[in-house]
C-alpha cells in the first residue's frame, strides 16, 4: 500500500498524550530514559540506547524508516503536565477583571508537554508482513493510562489507516503490566513464541474483534481483561 508522505508531528492522541516522529533534538531524552534500569528490566529487545550517540544513530535510522514504511514506525511520546493551579486562578481572575485577553489566559491554562517514551507499530522480524504494537514509557508515566491511550491510536492506525486484518503484541512472561495492557486493548494470548532470541508471550488481535471490543467502555474492558488473565487467556 502506498501512503502519502505525511510526517506525524505533535499529534494529540488524547488530552494527556501526543506523539511525533523522532528528531535529533530527542537524543538526550531518549538516552536518559534508557539509563534507568527500571525501563530496561523486562525488555525483550534491549537495544543499547543509553548514550546520546547511540540514541542519535537510532533516530537517524528511524527517520529513514518513516519514509520507507509510511504509516509505521516508533514515535516519540509526550505527556501533558497540568499548569500551576495558583497561576491559573490568578490568570482567570485577571481575565474576569479585564486585565488580560483570552489569548493570554489560554496560554496560562495550556499544559506543557514532557517527553515520556515511545509508541511503536513495526513489522515482526520473523514475519515481515505482520505488524506488532509496542510501548516504552519512563517510570514517571506509568500507571496514568497513557499506554492505553497510545495503544488505541496504534490499533486505529493499523486497522483503519493501513487496513491490516491482524496485529500482534509481545512482552516478557514476567511483565504482567504489559500483558494486562494488551488484554485491555482486546488482545488474546496465543502462547510463548520465539522473539529476538528469547521466549515471549505472544498476543493477537483481529480487526473484527477490535471493531467490537473498541466500542466497550474502558472500565468494562479492564474488567474483562482481569477475568481473561485469571483464566490464562
Amino acid at each position: 500500500m502506498n501512503l502519502p508522505s505525511c510526517p506525524i508531528q505533535n499529534l494529540q492522541v488524547s488530552a494527556r498524550l501526543r506523539i511525533s516522529e523522532f528528531t535529533w533534538q530527542d537524543a538526550a531524552d531518549l538516552a536518559h530514559m534508557h539509563q534507568n534500569p527500571r525501563v530496561r528490566e523486562l525488555l525483550m529487545d534491549d537495544l543499547p540506547l543509553d548514550t546520546t550517540n547511540a540514541a542519535q544513530r537510532f533516530i537517524d535510522g528511524m527517520q529513514r524508516f518513516y519514509r520507507q514504511y509510511e504509516g509505521t514506525g516508533i514515535w516519540r511520546a509526550e505527556r501533558a503536565i497540568a499548569p500551576d493551579a495558583e497561576s491559573v486562578a490568578q490568570a482567570r481572575q485577571a481575565y474576569a477583571e479585564g486585565e488580560i485577553h483570552e489569548t493570554l489566559l489560554a496560554l496560562v491554562e495550556a499544559p506543557t508537554w514532557q517527553f515520556c517514551g515511545w509508541f511503536s507499530l513495526v513489522h515482526l522480524m520473523d514475519a515481515p508482513d505482520a505488524l506488532e504494537i509496542g510501548a516504552r514509557l519512563s517510570p514517571d508515566a506509568w500507571g496514568a493510562a497513557l499506554a492505553l491511550d497510545g495503544g488505541e491510536w496504534l490499533l486505529n492506525q493499523a486497522f483503519q489507516t493501513l487496513k491490516r486484518e491482524q496485529v500482534f503484541g509481545h512482552c516478557s512472561p514476567r511483565n504482567r503490566s504489559a500483558a494486562h495492557c494488551l488484554r485491555v486493548l482486546g488482545f488474546e494470548r496465543v502462547g510463548l513464541a520465539p522473539y529476538n532470541g528469547q521466549q515471549a508471550e505472544r498476543f493477537s488481535l483481529s480487526r473484527v474483534r477490535w471493531q467490537q471490543w473498541g466500542m466497550l467502555p474502558r472500565r468494562e474492558r479492564q474488567r474483562q481483561a482481569l477475568a481473561a488473565a485469571k483464566a490464562g487467556r
